[in-house]
């Protein structure tokens, strides 16, 4: 059986006023972490870990430090500390129920420097069902992440777009760009049409949208329509140089 390390860097630096003490607390043990002038630079060289002990006493200072701010790894928290006894020095945490994700999107969101993080790891075993990598955008509305095998498919589909056998030609292309500005114009223009923002409709919305309408979209008369056009214009294009030939 492969041993998977999935060796992971946080980027940039998280200033040390934007972290909570429950989350540092927390953190520091889902990550290694090192100082970096005024402060943390996270990284684990296996991988984040979803599983360790806590001190009681440890968890209860960082909880009553942090309070007042609302934040995931609070209300994570909140919920566990009402099931330790007070023989209890220490606690077991399971983070298979949440995500490590929410508490550096929550730093994000409360940080009036940051304005994003982004998570790389990657894959040590060189095994053809196992390389790979993993790359995660945080910002304080959204967190987004790509499998290095969904940019290659990525890459893969441009190139089949911009491969065209020679003589072939494209008059259209559904651009998801050009669909997202529609959506916003619309939006602005139209007050009935919805009650949503532009914002809410997410690119896995536009993605699956365009899928739909490439499905069940018929050219085929205007294909012809361009090749009967094209045709009469080639013919206007030869008679006109042959008459301007000595």
């Amino acid at each position: 059986m492969a041993d998977y390390h999935s060796p992971t860097v946080v980027q940039p630096t998280i200033p040390n006023g934007d972290i909570t003490p429950l989350e540092r607390l927390l953190l520091t043990r889902i990550f290694q972490a090192e100082p970096d002038g005024d402060g943390l630079y996270f990284f684990a060289e296996i991988g984040p870990s979803d599983g360790f002990n806590l001190s009681v006493e440890d968890l209860r200072a960082a909880f009553a430090q942090s309070a007042g701010i609302a934040s995931t790894a609070s209300a994570y928290f909140a919920k566990l500390m009402v099931d330790i006894g007070d023989s209890d020095t220490h606690i077991e945490i399971d983070l298979s129920g949440t995500s490590w994700e929410f508490i550096f999107q929550d730093i994000v969101r409360r940080s009036p420097t940051l304005d994003h993080l982004t998570v790389v790891s990657a894959c040590t075993k060189m095994r053809p069902d196992g390389f790979g990598g993993m790359a995660v955008l945080i910002t304080a509305h959204a967190i987004k992440g790509r499998s290095t095998n969904d940019i290659l498919e990525d890459f893969l589909a441009e190139a089949k777009v911009d491969a065209h056998p020679v003589g072939s030609h494209v008059l259209l292309q559904l651009d998801e760009t050009s669909v997202r500005s529609e959506i916003g114009h619309l939006i602005e223009t139209d007050e009935t049409l919805t009650s949503l923002t532009a914002d809410a409709v997410t690119d896995v919305d536009i993605r699956a949208a365009c899928h739909a309408v490439a499905e069940h979209t018929d050219l085929s008369e205007e294909g012809g329509g361009a090749v009967f056009r094209a045709a009469l214009v080639a013919i206007r294009e030869a008679e006109r140089k042959r008459a301007s030939s000595p």
